[in-house]
């Protein structure tokens, strides 16, 4: 389990159902609205190997005591202004969020700024389809040297996640479906290797009854 809010984690999906969609509307005088939309997170679904190590699944009720009172739609998630896509502050603004059974699915209508032009750009032409979150863990479980695709690894189940910072457009994801970095991976490596440490063996103290027995029996 995991209480800190100290260290944010960072994800990125690229495989199906994280794959965007770009709608064009149209307006009354004449132009056009872009609007992306796709997946951050998918619920159930194992992550590919992070550092050949651990897979990570999300819990479908991870989100549940979800701080989403300020989220930002970045690129690779950066923190200038000119990177900025849209923004949801207490479920209201230019960032729709919705959770589903799938997972929790984000729409926002394109900005006409240069990143924003950039990025419609590159993923109507397919360059560009993966995209990422920014969150702090409050809850996690990990069961050790489970058997996946052939080899073992340890499996980290999210429980619940405190706080969501950001969604982000990004260029590539590492690792697949998952990635972490590597102050990341030494933070949960942390975490995960305490759960290994096998706890002490509780030492074996002698009842009263059989302490008074062995007495009677030396006297």
């Amino acid at each position: 389990m995991n209480n800190t809010l100290n260290n944010i984690e960072l994800r990125r999906l690229s495989a199906k159902p994280a794959e965007f969609r770009v709608e064009r509307i149209a307006r009354e005088d004449g132009g056009e609205d872009a609007y992306i939309r796709g997946y951050a997170v998918v619920f159930e679904q194992y992550s590919k190997p992070i550092w050949d190590e651990w897979v990570e699944i999300i819990s479908r009720n991870a989100f549940d005591n979800c701080d989403m009172s300020d989220v930002v739609m970045v690129i690779d998630h950066a923190r200038d202004v000119s990177s900025v896509l849209a923004r949801s502050r207490n479920g209201e603004g230019t960032l729709e969020m919705s959770i589903d059974e799938v997972g929790v699915a984000f729409r926002f209508r394109c900005p006409d700024t240069t990143a924003g032009r950039d990025i419609l750009t590159l993923i109507e032409r397919g360059d560009i389809s993966e995209c990422s979150f920014a969150f702090w863990v409050s809850e996690d479980r990990w069961l050790f040297d489970v058997a996946f695709d052939g080899k073992t690894y340890d499996v980290r189940r999210i429980e619940s996640i405190a706080k969501l910072a950001d969604l982000s457009i990004v260029v590539s994801g590492q690792y697949g479906q998952t990635s972490v970095s590597v102050e990341e991976r030494a933070m949960v490596n942390e975490v995960r290797t305490a759960g290994k440490t096998p706890a002490p063996k509780p030492q074996r103290t002698m009842s009263a009854r059989l302490a008074n027995t062995i007495v009677d029996l030396l006297s």
